[in-house]
């Protein structure tokens, strides 16, 4: 997905932040982003990958949102993925939204054709 909200893809490579990383702030990625680790603040990337042992409480917004591990707070995206390990809760605002069997949400959820 292309759209002004999000930071490109192209040229951005991939960034990774360490298991056990502790951050507070937002946080700018102009490709993808993996977040095994926590984090307090606001995301915005093309790509956000929270992953298993990743703890995020704040606001994301990206393009493509996959979350396996927790998540606290306020989406905005465009493709937002809840894998089966995932425990949410908060407000989403997506364009497209896929929940695999197992993930644990206590969502809000708004669909919008275009954000």
């Amino acid at each position: 997905m292309t759209n002004k909200n999000y930071p490109t893809g192209n040229g951005g490579g991939r960034s990774h932040l360490g298991a056990g990383s502790r951050i507070t702030g937002d946080l700018y990625f102009p490709g993808t982003v993996e977040l095994p680790g926590h984090i307090k603040g606001r995301v915005e990337a093309s790509t956000v990958a929270i992953e298993e042992t990743g703890d995020v409480e704040g606001e994301i917004h990206a393009a493509s949102i996959y979350i396996r591990g927790q998540f606290r707070g306020k989406i905005v995206g465009g493709t937002v993925t809840l894998h089966s390990t995932a425990e949410v809760t908060g407000k989403f605002t997506y364009q497209s939204l896929n929940i695999e069997s197992g993930a644990r949400a206590e969502v809000q959820f708004r669909r919008q054709k275009n954000i």
